[in-house]
């Protein structure tokens, strides 16, 4: 076959045929909505420039392979590939997500994290594990043995350190928390303790934890979003008391073993399902406290506001609208679309002569009509039942897989605007030498450039001259 010509293969009809056709022939005169390029009687030629593509159909969800196979031009570059495809994929979104269920609706996997026929059991033995870890965490508390920090944490390395002990210090003095330094303002710190007892109350009651001895007792696991709002003063004489801290970070330890809750991490719960595989043990915690200079407010830094602007909304919002795992089961909506469907199933046809779309037999009342549908017609209320079930199964895949999308959008969009703060070596200061904290993206990067040039005076003086040979001149 020359190079100008194609196959066609015609997925239609009576088996696949075999033609050549020429870049003249206007079989291959077709448009390629994405990624023509002005080429024509390329791939997809098709009879009258508006035949079948060759391979599998479009159907708004194919794969790279097929869409390349396809669409592209055999030039293509990947790079280019790529976003061609990123960009068939935003316009077939609903086609992909459609696409994903039936592929793995029947993965064990999918089933417990979204089907509301696994899914509840899935929330049973979570609330039976976090109830159990709960006790393990009272008893430890009472007899002494409580660990807050994990073993792996950098707070609980410090009795271990031995001959490295100059060592763990210094690389601990570069690892830094995500939590900024203002989290140690005292009315912070105060909001945080208060905000956490609500949060705990609301959990527990969830899972049918009681008394737990975290608590004051004055929290109020009802509250929505317009109320305890509590006094700043009061928060901030809180937040000056010495055991604050300590009992803070109790709250923060228990949030996450027992209920899989990281509160500094914009209050980040884990699915049942990871948390029943591998129950977390370490949380985000607060920096060493500065012991030389006083904290700022929050108000200083842009990023402190932003996260704990949204620490305080996901606080309010989970305890305002419960647990969001039960609300995957649709339990009131199937139920409600139930009985709107045997309602349906009824007909009347006089005051006293009832009917059933379901059988022949008749009654004098409707009541009559929908005692015998729930009884005798069972199995249709259980068929109509499986079907609500899978389309609370299909919208609750689909909406993870946005709730995903999303986050990967913002992740991507995290290192091109002003997100957060990292640590930066201050230039000409060596492979040891200072770090400072400075806005992520480039803010930070033109804040270190700025900074004046270190200069160790009692660094090894190198050889620096360089000896030029000119050879016989």
């Amino acid at each position: 076959m020359d190079v100008d010509q194609e196959q066609y293969y015609d997925d239609g009809g009576g088996g696949s045929r075999r033609r050549g056709r020429g870049r003249g022939d206007r079989g291959g005169d077709r448009h390629h909505p994405y990624g023509d390029d002005g080429h024509r009687g390329g791939r997809g030629g098709g009879r009258g420039g508006g035949g079948r593509g060759r391979g599998r159909r479009d159907d708004g969800a194919l794969s790279f392979r097929d869409f390349c196979y396809k669409y592209l031009r055999d030039d293509t570059t990947p790079a280019e590939a790529e976003r061609r495809y990123e960009e068939y994929k935003k316009e077939n979104q609903e086609a992909f997500y459609e696409r994903y269920f039936r592929d793995h609706r029947h993965d064990e996997g999918e089933r417990a994290r979204n089907d509301p026929r696994v899914l509840v059991e899935t929330l049973k033995r979570r609330d039976e594990l976090a109830c159990a870890r709960a006790h393990e965490f009272f008893a430890s508390k009472a007899d002494g043995s409580l660990r807050i920090y994990d073993e792996g944490d950098a707070e609980g390395k410090d009795a271990d350190m031995g001959e490295g002990e100059h060592q763990g210090e210094h690389q601990q003095e570069k690892r830094r928390s995500m939590v900024p330094i203002e989290a140690w303002h005292p009315t912070r710190l105060g909001t945080d303790y208060k905000q956490t007892g609500r949060l705990i109350a609301a959990l527990d009651a969830e899972k049918g934890i009681d008394n737990n001895p975290l608590l004051d007792g004055d929290e109020d696991s009802g509250m929505d979003a317009e109320a305890a709002e509590d006094d700043v003063a009061a928060l901030e004489a809180l937040g000056n008391e010495a055991s604050t801290p300590e009992k803070l970070d109790e709250r923060l330890c228990y949030l996450v073993r027992v209920h899989g809750v990281d509160y500094y991490r914009r209050i980040s719960e884990m699915q049942p399902v990871t948390f029943l595989e591998k129950p977390p043990s370490a949380f985000a915690k607060r920096d060493p406290k500065p012991e030389d200079t006083p904290v700022s407010s929050i108000a200083q830094n842009p990023y402190a506001v932003r996260l704990f602007a949204t620490v305080d909304a996901n606080v309010k919002r989970r305890i305002a609208e419960g647990d969001p795992q039960v609300k995957k089961l649709g339990t009131s909506e199937i139920e409600s679309k139930l009985d709107e469907w045997i309602q349906s199933c009824v007909v009347k046809h006089d005051e006293q002569r009832f009917g059933c779309t379901l059988s022949t037999k008749l009654f004098v009342a409707e009541e009559f009509v929908i005692k015998h549908i729930k009884t005798k017609q069972a199995h249709h209320v259980e068929d109509m039942r499986e079907r609500l079930f899978d389309e609370q199964y299909r919208k609750n895949v689909v909406e993870f897989l946005k709730y995903d999308e999303h986050r990967k959008e913002n992740k991507k969009d995290h290192k091109k605007r002003f997100g957060g703060v990292m640590m930066m070596q201050v230039p000409g200061s060596g492979p040891d030498g200072q770090f400072v904290q400075v806005p992520m993206g480039t803010g930070g990067a033109k804040m270190i450039k700025g900074m004046a040039r270190y200069t160790d005076l009692d660094a090894a003086v190198t050889e620096s001259r360089v000896v030029i040979d000119y050879g016989d001149i």
